[in-house]
Order: C-alpha cells, then sequence, then structure tokens
C-alpha cells in the first residue's frame, strides 16, 4: 500500500511578479512627474482638490543627488484623519521608477507573504498598495484634465 499526496493539496509558494512590479513603479513615476512643477523645494507642500471634499495633501520630504521621498495623503473633509489614506514614497530618478516604502504607517511592505497570515496582508501587497498608488495618480491626472482652469496643485 503506498501513499500518494493529493496533489491539489500542495500549496505552490507565491513568486514575486518582478516584471510587473518594476513596470507599475516606472508608470508611477511618470504619472508623478505630471503632477509635479518642474521646480520645487524640500518641505514644499501641494493640495489636490478632486470632488465632494476629496483632496490630497502631496509634501516633499526629502530631496537627494538621485532619490527624493514624499509623503500623499487623501483625505475627505467629512471623515475623521482615521480614515485618511496615507502613503510614503521614495522617487529613483536615475532609475525612473517610484516605489511605496511606507502605507498607512506600516513601513515593513513585503513583496511576497505567507498566506494566509495574522495581518490579513495579501500574497502580493507590495504590488497591490503600488498599484492603488497608481489609481490615485490617475484620478488626480485625470481631474486635472476635465478641470477648466488647468491647475492642479495648490501651493
Amino acid at each position: 500500500m503506498s501513499l500518494t499526496r493529493n496533489p491539489s493539496a500542495k500549496k505552490d509558494k507565491y513568486v514575486v511578479d518582478l516584471k510587473r512590479l518594476q513596470s507599475v513603479c516606472t508608470r508611477n513615476y511618470s504619472l508623478l512627474l505630471r503632477l509635479l512643477p518642474l521646480q520645487y523645494k524640500l518641505g514644499q507642500q501641494w493640495h489636490i482638490d478632486l470632488t465632494n471634499g476629496l483632496y490630497f495633501e502631496l509634501r516633499v520630504l526629502e530631496i537627494s543627488a538621485y532619490t527624493e521621498r514624499y509623503e500623499l495623503i487623501q483625505k475627505k473633509h467629512s471623515l475623521p484623519d482615521l480614515f485618511n489614506m496615507e502613503f510614503e514614497f521614495r522617487v529613483y530618478h536615475d532609475a525612473q521608477m517610484l516605489e511605496v516604502i511606507s502605507y498607512q504607517k506600516h513601513s515593513r511592505i513585503r513583496a511576497n507573504n505567507p498566506y494566509p497570515n495574522p495581518h490579513l496582508h495579501h500574497k502580493d501587497e507590495k504590488l497591490q498598495i503600488n498599484l492603488l498608488l497608481k489609481d490615485w495618480l490617475t484620478l488626480a491626472i485625470e481631474h486635472q484634465s476635465s478641470n477648466t482652469d488647468n491647475s492642479l496643485l495648490n501651493a
């Protein structure tokens, strides 16, 4: 009598799709550049007004030779601060990529997580968070194109 494993019971380990992650990070870099003015300085902050009291605050946290660090906070006037969405991301100008380094004050974003896990993170948490940032940047740019005065960043 031989014991055989049920092949459907075996869980395949998640493998990070680096090509897709890099593609999203490159796309986010180009989206951010569409929002930023040509010149800005450390500590500069902008308000991106959308609709129905929804807005973003974008702030420059760090500027160095090849990298910059930003904070983007999505807010809504009618909601308490607890429900604000916060991203911190690093921009790599030499690689032309933007990577989320902190989301909702959590800075240890793994590219692959065991699943299920006690924190309910996705298997591909890093990709999902970078895709979410892409959606928010796209929303801001689309709002800019529909805005009659074409002023998106208000200092």
